[in-house]
């Protein structure tokens, strides 16, 4: 008995059907701008290579910074030092000045270094200001 529109079974295919045959879309046309471009990724030795790259001229510009501040730090250390040397040497000037103003130590070299004697009281003279200065200096009553 035959069916009307039936095929005939020709056992290709899975479990005895034919397969399907299915149509090939159209292929479409490349466009020449770049909008529509795939993104090419990086594969292969290529994309590892430069990746590698990247990280080992990172690490290089980390380690120049970081001696660069490590210099830094001691040269500022060293400068540090040198000012607080310099702020002693400045302390015992100020002293010997202080030192060598004080009277008892001028008199002191006087008579030992240029053998100076002090005069004696009786030959010292004061000599008297004149009147118009002493009345311009003299407070009004």
């Amino acid at each position: 008995m035959a069916i009307v529109g039936a095929r005939p079974v020709s056992g290709i295919g899975l479990l005895g059907r034919r397969s399907r045959v299915r149509p090939q879309p159209a292929r479409q046309v490349r466009r020449r701008s770049g909008a529509g471009r795939r993104r090419r990724e990086m594969t292969g030795s290529s994309g590892w290579l430069a990746v590698i790259t990247a990280g080992a001229l990172l690490a290089l510009f980390y380690l120049s910074q970081s001696a660069h501040v490590a210099a830094t730090g001691y040269e500022i250390n060293a400068l540090g030092e040198r000012v607080a040397g310099l702020r002693a040497d400045q302390q015992q000037l100020i002293y010997r000045i202080a030192e060598a103003r004080s009277p008892a130590v001028i008199e002191r070299v006087a008579r030992a270094k240029l053998r100076l004697q002090p005069l004696p009281v009786e030959s010292v003279t004061f000599a008297d200001a004149p009147a118009t200065d002493r009345q311009s200096t003299e407070p009004a009553n």
